[in-house]
C-alpha cells in the first residue's frame, strides 16, 4: 500500500503516531520515535505537522512532560485511515485466495500433485488452509515461512512473501499476490 495517499487520509507515519498516542497519550517522543522506527528529529516533525492540521492538541503538564490527545479530527481520521487498512487487507487476501485457487487447480489439472508454498506470518496459513480447502486429490502441500528452507528437488515454487526468491537454475516462482496492484491476477 502506498506511503499516501489523498483517498485514505493520513500518511502513513503520521495514521501510526496517532495510533500509538492514541494507546499512549503521555509517552515521550524518545519513546514514540524508537517504538514507530523513526528518527526523533522526524517524530518531532510529525507531531507538529498532526497539531498544525488539528488532529492533535499537545499539552505541555510541566517543564519535563508532554501529554498528546487526539482532536475529534484526529480520532475521525485515526478511524477512517483503520477502515481502508482494513479493507486493503481484506483485498489482499482475497486475491491471495483467488490466485492460489487458480494456480493450483491448473497445475494439479495438468499433473502436479507436490506443491511448495511460501508465505510470511499469517500470509502462510492463509495459503495453507486455502490450499487444503481445494480438496485436490493426491495433492501434498509443503508449506514453508522462507526461502531458506525448501525441499531438495523442488522446481515450482509458488509464494506470496516480500522476500526476493533466490535464483535458483531450473526452478521457478510464481507470486500468487502483489501488494502494490490489489487487481493482480496470476494468468
Amino acid at each position: 500500500m502506498s506511503a499516501t495517499t489523498e483517498k485514505n487520509g493520513l500518511p502513513e507515519k503520521e495514521f501510526l503516531l496517532i495510533q500509538e498516542l492514541s494507546r499512549n497519550p503521555e509517552a515521550t517522543q524518545r519513546h514514540l520515535s524508537e517504538s514507530l522506527g523513526l528518527s526523533l528529529g522526524t517524530t518531532n516533525l510529525l507531531i507538529r505537522r498532526l497539531a498544525r492540521k488539528g488532529l492533535l492538541k499537545v499539552t505541555q503538564l510541566d517543564w519535563k512532560r508532554t501529554r498528546y490527545l487526539l482532536t475529534l479530527e484526529g480520532a475521525l481520521e485515526k478511524s477512517r485511515k483503520a477502515f481502508y487498512y482494513t479493507r486493503y487487507t481484506l483485498r489482499i487476501f482475497r486475491q491471495l485466495q483467488e490466485n492460489i485457487k487458480a494456480v493450483l487447480s491448473r497445475e494439479h489439472a495438468s499433473g502436479r500433485r507436490d506443491f511448495v508454498l511460501v508465505a510470511d506470518d499469517e500470509l502462510l496459513e492463509l495459503l495453507r488452509e486455502t490450499a487444503e480447502g481445494l480438496g485436490l486429490p493426491g495433492a501434498r502441500f509443503a508449506c514453508q515461512g522462507t526461502f531458506k528452507n525448501l525441499p531438495a528437488g523442488t522446481d515450482l515454487v509458488f509464494y506470496a512473501s516480500l522476500e526476493t526468491p533466490p535464483s535458483k537454475n531450473g526452478m521457478k516462482f510464481v507470486s500468487v499476490v502483489d501488494f502494490d496492484n490489489i487487481d493482480y491476477r496470476v494468468s
